[in-house]
C-alpha cells in the first residue's frame, strides 16, 4: 500500500466513524451506520489497488440509499464522491479526470434535487398555513368580527414557519 491508498483508507475510515453522528437518517429514523460500506472497506484494508477500485466503483453506481440520507442531512462531505472529488487530497492521484468529475456531478444532481423536494414542501407547508389563516379569517365574519388584517395574517404564517422550522 503506497501513502495515497494508507490516506484514502484513513478518510474511507472517518466517513464510517462520522456518518452516525451526521444527522443522517436511515430509513427507521434512527441514525445511519453504514455496516456494509465499513465491512467493504476494511475488507480491501491491505489492498490499496482493490481499495482504489472499490472506491471507484462506488461513484458509477447507482447512488445508495445511505448516500442520500446524508445528502438530505447536508452532509455531502460524507460521501465516498466527496472523496473522489478531493482534488488536493493525498489520494488524488488515484483517481482519474473522469472519476473525479463522475463524483462531481453526482454531488451536483443530488444536491440540486434535494433542494428541489425542500422547496417543493416549502411552497405545500405555506400553501397549507395559508389554507389555515384564511379559515380563520372566515371564522371571526362568521361570528360577527372583522377579517383578519393583512398584519394578522402575516403575523399567522410567521408564527407557522416559526413552529416548523428546526430548532
Amino acid at each position: 500500500m503506497n501513502d495515497g491508498h494508507k490516506a484514502l483508507l484513513a478518510r474511507l475510515r472517518e466517513l464510517v466513524e462520522e456518518t452516525p453522528r451526521s444527522g443522517a437518517l436511515n430509513a427507521g429514523r434512527k441514525p445511519l451506520y453504514i455496516h456494509r460500506f465499513a465491512q467493504a472497506v476494511e475488507n480491501r484494508a491491505q489492498d490499496g489497488d482493490a481499495l482504489v477500485a472499490y472506491t471507484r466503483a462506488k461513484i458509477h453506481e447507482a447512488p445508495t440509499t445511505s448516500y442520500g440520507a446524508l445528502i438530505e442531512a447536508g452532509r455531502p462531505d460524507l460521501t465516498v464522491e466527496a472523496v473522489v472529488a478531493d482534488t488536493e487530497a493525498a489520494w488524488a492521484s488515484e483517481f482519474t479526470d473522469a472519476d473525479r468529475q463522475a463524483a462531481r456531478d453526482r454531488l451536483g444532481d443530488m444536491a440540486e434535487a434535494h433542494r428541489a423536494a425542500q422547496e417543493a414542501a416549502a411552497a405545500e407547508s405555506l400553501a397549507k398555513d395559508r389554507r389555515i389563516v384564511e379559515r380563520v379569517s372566515a371564522s371571526r365574519v362568521g361570528k360577527g368580527m372583522p377579517a383578519l388584517t393583512a398584519e394578522q395574517e402575516s403575523q399567522m404564517l410567521d408564527g407557522m414557519a416559526a413552529k416548523r422550522a428546526p430548532a
